[in-house]
């Protein structure tokens, strides 16, 4: 199963007329099975054209910012990196495996 965080917001200190406006949001995916973990982070820039229904930053949640990263990545999106961390930390676990050069 995956784990989605938001690590950063990065915002304007005025803008519009509004103070601290959030314009882009830095979030990681992740995924762990036993003692491997495999993390993809990622940037998202937020649409600022309609800021009517703007909420605060002081009562900006988490759950709320991560749903704006992805309804803006996009369901196919979210379920592709879903997939590659939970795979890589597959491959990561999987036994007899070789890594190198033949030279």
């Amino acid at each position: 199963m995956a784990t989605w965080l938001i690590t950063n917001l990065i915002s304007y200190d005025s803008y519009e007329g509004e103070s601290n406006v959030v314009y882009a949001v830095e979030y990681s995916v992740s995924a762990t099975d036993s003692d491997t973990t495999h993390t993809l982070t990622g940037r998202l820039n937020l649409d600022l054209k309609d800021l009517s229904s703007l909420t605060p930053y002081s009562s900006l949640a988490s759950e709320t910012v991560l749903g704006w990263v992805k309804t803006g990545l996009g369901s196919d999106e979210v379920s592709a990196l879903e997939k590659v961390v939970a795979s890589t930390v597959e491959e990561k676990n999987r036994k007899e495996i070789t890594s190198g050069k033949p030279w």
